[in-house]
């Protein structure tokens, strides 16, 4: 499972989004960058606050055979008035508050399956106890975000798939 597929699955579960395209809540949306994190800003309804953006970008590191990726996630949250400061500081606090219901439930995924010895799509994220969290904005029409980054293990099947290849390369 992909990782954006995770976040979308709790955000198709959690409450306060119940992300559905089809039933028109849509909470959840993919871009390719910070800079689109902006653009989508300028284009989500305010009646869709809370809602989570995840940068789709390939970006980590690490061992060649164990590569850990990055995946930035903002929990956006739409301030009632923006010329109003307690306003602006609600709406990041309301950020938060999702952003701490999301690293529950993935701590307690991730638990689970390191508990049952699986080494599945929840166990390879880490989870050490130290989590770098930023504030974002005023984004866009009062738009404030909570980003959080995950790192997870994405080992590599190193074996040839000899059907990927020709038997020989003509000059």
């Amino acid at each position: 499972m992909t990782f954006h597929s995770i976040v979308r699955q709790w955000c198709r579960a959690y409450k306060p989004m119940l992300d559905s395209a089809t039933n028109g809540n849509r909470r959840f949306y993919l871009t390719d960058s910070t800079a689109g994190v902006v653009e989508l800003a300028k284009g989500i309804s305010n009646s869709f606050s809370p809602c989570v953006v995840m940068e789709s970008s390939v970006e980590g590191g690490g061992k060649i055979t164990r590569p850990m990726r990055n995946y930035p996630i903002y929990f956006f949250v739409r301030a009632r008035d923006m010329a109003d400061g307690d306003a602006a500081a609600e709406a990041k606090e309301e950020a938060w508050y999702h952003a701490q219901q999301f690293l529950t439930w993935l701590k307690s995924r991730h638990d689970s399956e390191i508990a049952e010895n699986i080494n599945g799509d929840f166990a390879r994220i880490s989870m050490d106890d130290y989590i770098d969290i930023t504030t974002v904005g005023p984004i866009e029409n009062g738009w404030f975000a909570v980003l959080i980054q995950f790192e997870r293990e994405e080992p590599l099947n190193l074996c040839i798939s000899e059907d990927l290849y020709v038997d020989e390369i003509e000059n």
